[in-house]
């Protein structure tokens, strides 16, 4: 009898044992199973809506043919952008073709391009849009045949995908607002320089910088268009100086104008006032050389690379959220040293997702 009751206990011992197993395999599953996909670091990119997209809704056999419809060239922001696409696809085993096209700048060769991507029997399918109105229909056509969309536009805009990406746009103007507000004590007169007129990028960052300003006494004295242009920045800032319009501080919409009006004001050796700028090297250089009291808005090039792993994430039959939003922490006087690198050229825009050894090759000074 004793030695029944012993081999009772052993046997209930053994299937508590079992029972305790199978169920942490199977809460070690689910965990492993509902567990996000991290597509950029979380100081760079966090969700954007509750909304979720259904697990397995568009998970396909690997492997899989990307893509990826690009605006056009033109800058080191987008050449950057771009390298760090294509990396990423590089480094993904399951990614069989990144078929990328860029439409030079032309709305109507976007469409075109899109079109053909559509023919090439994609997985997936990635847009930064010129005109998203223009691109509606083929967007339209490729969510009917169950061909995920996911997309770029500026914060303060909108688009009809099955995920989309918000990053610059109003979230860049209104860091370069904030920052005036704080240094001008919420009164004085500001220039703002802006982008290319029409823009969507451009409308998105002066929106930004104005959401900034209300409330306060701050007036923008005076509103011209550098469309992110050096040259053409310059002889803006030189005419306004000529006039002896006051200034308390000059909100500008890219980095390139930053460092056409700083040169302006050296060279006649007028005191820099506050000024805004962004996350380039070459912008951060100049700001350590000369002084002046700035910041740097963050437009992470890791935003490419993302749509990417949003991609594959959706055809392993993952959940997402229908958006994110890149909004990071301005760069700072207290910051400074953790994004400037001194050993990389002035092309180089930060944070990247480049491993170390890529950025040497690519950037080294």
């Amino acid at each position: 009898m004793q030695y029944k009751h012993r081999q009772e206990e052993h046997m209930n011992f053994k299937n508590v044992l079992r029972t305790v197993l199978v169920a942490g395999s199977v809460m070690c599953a689910t965990l492993a199973h509902s567990e996000e996909p991290v597509l950029l670091d979380p100081s760079l990119l966090q969700p954007a809506s509750d909304k979720m997209i259904a697990e397995g809704k568009f998970k396909r056999d690997k492997p899989w043919t990307i893509g990826f419809s690009w605006p056009g060239v033109g800058n080191t922001w987008i050449v950057q952008t771009i390298q760090e696409i294509k990396y990423a696809a590089s480094q993904d085993p399951n990614i069989k073709e990144l078929v990328f096209v860029e439409a030079n700048w032309q709305p109507n060769k976007q469409v075109s391009d899109i079109e053909d991507l559509l023919t090439r029997k994609i997985d997936a399918l990635l847009v930064l849009p010129i005109n998203p109105d223009l691109v509606k229909a083929q967007i339209a056509v490729a969510r009917s045949r169950n061909i995920p969309v996911i997309v770029y536009t500026p914060a303060g805009t909108t688009m009809d995908a099955d995920l989309t990406f918000y990053g610059g746009g109003e979230f860049f103007g209104k860091a370069g607002g904030e920052f005036l507000k704080k240094k001008l004590g919420g009164k004085g007169t500001i220039w703002a320089f802006r982008g290319v007129p029409g823009s969507a990028d451009d409308f998105t960052r002066y929106n930004g910088l104005v959401k900034a300003l209300e409330g306060t006494d701050i007036k923008i004295g005076s509103e011209v268009y550098g469309e992110w242009n050096y040259a053409k920045s310059k002889q803006l800032c030189e005419n306004l100086v000529a006039t002896g319009q006051p200034v308390d501080g000059i909100w500008f919409s890219g980095a390139e104008m930053t460092r056409a009006c700083i040169e302006v004001f050296n060279e006649i050796g007028k005191p820099l006032v506050p000024m805004t700028g962004e996350g380039n090297n070459g912008f951060l250089r100049i700001w350590k050389e000369t002084g002046v009291d700035s910041m740097g808005a963050v437009f992470t090039p890791g935003i490419g690379p993302a749509m990417v792993r949003a991609a594959t994430a959706l055809l392993e039959g993952k959940s997402l959220h229908q958006s994110y939003a890149s909004d990071p922490k301005p760069i700072t006087a207290e910051n400074f040293d953790k994004f400037y690198r001194p050993d990389l050229s002035d092309a180089y825009w930060m944070p990247s997702t480049l491993p170390e050894n890529v950025l040497m090759e690519t950037f080294k000074r």
